[in-house]
């Protein structure tokens, strides 16, 4: 049953593969981060069944909740800055000082 932990374990590397190689496009970071917290979450719910406890799912749960909130702040921004500058060029975001 070990073997069930690869699939986390590849999704969370092509995710963090995904935001090194792609550094200027803002959409593609956040998925990369949607998967990353979604292997996570595929984790603790694998390993929560393994050892037949709650606990993992309830985490998982939270996790999900966190990244909905985080892709929707994070979509919120990115339509109020192309409103202001007109792209979602990476590049342009050192322009927002808080």
């Amino acid at each position: 049953m070990e073997y069930l932990n690869f699939l986390p374990l590849i999704m969370f590397s092509l995710s963090l593969i995904g935001i090194v190689i792609n550094r200027s496009n803002i959409i593609l970071i956040l998925i990369c981060i949607e998967i990353m917290l979604l292997s996570v979450c595929i984790n603790f719910l694998i390993n929560s069944f393994l050892i037949d406890n709650l606990l993992g799912q309830i985490y998982s749960i939270y996790i999900i909740t966190v990244a909905a909130v985080e892709s929707a702040l994070g979509l919120s921004i990115m339509i109020s800055f192309y409103k202001i500058k007109g792209s979602i060029s990476l590049r342009l975001l050192n322009l927002l000082k808080g």
